[in-house]
């Protein structure tokens, strides 16, 4: 068993995370730690020599190409990945491998399950992953969104997923994409058929954005690399990527038409379709945190929908590659 993990500059969590790789029930003799570091300027090689872990450097890296690294590097039957900002339980490995041995569907090629906030996180991380936890916050991505059962999808998060390793002598991580490299990989492998287990049960601990900068930026990174993938392919991976940004120009040309008639019809009824939807996720949100906050949804959603739109509307218009 081989146990990768992606870093970049991050000396203040990557010492929580090898700690809980290193306290697993797993038999420590019978799995490996391999940190593949894309160039950190910080002290993240510091804190991962207090470790029993492989410390490789590729300098400038993108996600895809440290990943790529961590499997050539990689000596298991399995290969299992988590974030640098992630915190895994004690019972990961064994979870996995116990999930994955159980399948008898040469499809499946690994498991994964979701990941949440840290219990000690800013009171906005764990909102935003209450809004995740919701249909409309995660576009039903099962990394995300509540799913309480133990299922067959297309794809799951990096930051928690067990491969099992002989896929990788067909398939790679694309080395050109840097954000989205997990939707663009099993995006290839489901086009051919192949499926993960989601397992609710299987949870690791995740920093999320603690402000609302952040998260507007993150939001729009994703909506930037689902664009640059779905171009490069030439095909719709997610068929509600798009939605956003048609919201966007959908909103613009209702607010052009008020004004030009000078009577509020289509923006006031546009806003009403989107606080119903807020409403809805408001409500979920609430029964689960079961505090104010929840008030902030609407915001949240907005800003989440307009900035991912933006950034899908930036990566359709760029030519470049993703770096």
């Amino acid at each position: 068993m081989s146990v990768v993990v992606v870093t970049y500059n991050s000396e203040a969590t990557i010492g929580e995370t090898l700690s809980s790789l290193a306290e697993q029930t797993y038999p420590t003799d019978r799995y490996e730690v391999i940190v593949v570091d894309g160039g950190s300027s910080d002290g993240t090689e510091t804190i991962v020599a207090e470790f029993d872990a492989t410390f490789r450097v590729v300098d400038g890296g993108t996600i895809g190409a440290c990943r790529n690294h961590g499997v050539d590097v990689a000596t298991g039957d399995y290969v299992a990945f988590t974030d640098s900002d992630c915190a895994v339980p004690a019972t990961w490995l064994r979870s996995h491998v116990d999930r994955i041995e159980s399948q008898h569907d040469e499809r499946i090629v690994g498991v994964g399950g979701p990941n949440r906030p840290f219990a000690d996180d800013p009171w906005f991380s764990k909102l935003v992953g209450s809004v995740q936890g919701t249909v409309f916050g995660s576009g039903g991505s099962p990394q995300s969104h509540a799913i309480d059962e133990v299922r067959t999808v297309r794809s799951v998060a990096a930051c928690n997923v067990m491969y099992d390793a002989t896929v990788f002598d067909s398939y790679r991580y694309d080395d050109a994409v840097n954000v989205g490299e997990d939707a663009e990989f099993h995006f290839r492998l489901s086009e051919d058929g192949y499926r993960f287990v989601f397992d609710p049960s299987i949870a690791v601990s995740h920093h999320l954005s603690a402000n609302l900068g952040a998260y507007c930026k993150k939001s729009r990174s994703y909506g930037y690399a689902m664009a640059r993938i779905q171009r490069r392919h030439g095909k719709i991976i997610r068929w509600y990527s798009a939605l956003p940004s048609v919201a966007l120009g959908c909103g613009t040309l209702a607010a052009a038409i008020d004004l030009t008639s000078r009577k509020p019809r289509y923006v006031p009824l546009l806003f009403a379709s989107f606080l119903l939807v807020s409403a809805y996720a408001t409500a979920q949100v609430y029964r689960e945190r079961r505090t104010l906050s929840a008030l902030l949804v609407p915001v949240m959603l907005a800003a989440q929908y307009t900035c991912y739109g933006i950034g899908f509307l930036e990566g359709i218009a760029t030519r470049d590659p993703t770096h």
